[in-house]
């Protein structure tokens, strides 16, 4: 459903910046070839003024900027840019799924991992990942679809409780390690609550809200006001969970992050924080170092 959405937003995109460069052409007699060249500068252009109002908007609301930090903010903020377009371009494409490699873990034992993306994303932004954890030997590795898209969380967590069981029966009862991008990780704390440590190993968190985030308030939809700061939801979830955790639990953030505002909301009580610089929040999925982080989580 993500992907028919964002095809939608391109489509949209594409027809707006013909329709503007047309116009000028037509203003300024401009021959076909200019008119093409400025469409695609047009359409270039709105992911970086979209990506550029996030980190004004957070970077306003949090106070981080100052001259010290320009650099870092520079990097994450063109980082994001192409994280942006790469991860729109994935979630678009309907490119064939590579095949699982089987667990080589001592004995044969299964090593699941079950991948949850976050907010108006589907499972194709973690292709980077999930090849990085099959050449290292863990498998099955699943990455699938968090919805109904924009539904209430809880909803959500049912729906991947569903799969989470099969997949730990597929694997002869071995628990399944959750690793969660954004909302995902806030859909894997909601599935902790439902399943309990009988069917999770362990929960890995990348660039998640748990103390909710600041641009959630102007969103409409259910599971993006759940992860307002003033969510009695996930307040609640918080309350039940926070310094207690039924199983490890470690969450990566950026302080650079342009959309989890402020980026200390991904701090939780009990869980194993690393705190980085320098990356956006779609620029976790991409960054080597990142990744890096979480394969040594998970060893």
């Amino acid at each position: 459903m993500a992907a028919r959405a964002w095809r939608s937003i391109v489509a949209l995109a594409v027809a707006a910046s013909a329709l503007a460069a047309a116009g000028l052409a037509r203003s300024f007699a401009w021959s076909l070839s200019t008119a093409l060249a400025v469409t695609l500068l047009l359409l270039a252009a709105l992911p970086v003024a979209a990506t550029l109002a996030t980190f004004i908007i957070a970077l306003t609301v949090s106070g981080r900027l100052h001259a010290r930090s320009g650099m870092r903010i520079g990097r994450a903020l063109c980082g994001e840019i192409a994280a942006f377009c790469l991860s729109v371009l994935a979630m678009i494409t309907n490119a064939p799924e590579r095949p699982q490699q089987q667990p080589r873990s001592a004995g044969g034992i299964a090593q699941p991992v079950l991948l949850l993306h976050g907010f108006f994303c589907n499972h194709r932004v973690w292709r980077l990942l999930q090849a990085r954890l099959n050449s290292a030997g863990y498998g099955p590795v699943e990455a699938i679809d968090v919805e109904p898209l924009l539904a209430d969380i809880d909803a959500q967590a049912s729906r991947v409780a569903n799969r989470l069981v099969e997949l730990q029966q597929e694997c002869n009862g071995a628990r399944v390690v959750i690793i969660a991008h954004s909302m995902g990780g806030l859909v894997a704390r909601a599935l902790l609550r439902q399943l309990g440590a009988t069917a999770i190993r362990r929960i890995v968190t990348i660039a998640s809200p748990h103390h909710g985030t600041a641009l959630a308030l102007c969103l409409p939809w259910t599971d993006a006001r759940q992860m307002s700061r003033r969510s009695t939801w996930l307040n609640a979830l918080n309350s039940a969970q926070e310094g207690r955790f039924a199983v490890p639990i470690t969450s990566i953030y950026s302080l650079e992050d342009n959309l989890v505002v402020p980026a200390e909301s991904a701090r939780l009580q009990g869980a194993e924080l690393h705190e980085l610089r320098g990356i956006g929040h779609l620029g976790m999925l991409r960054s080597h170092y990142v990744l890096d982080r979480v394969l040594a989580t998970l060893s």
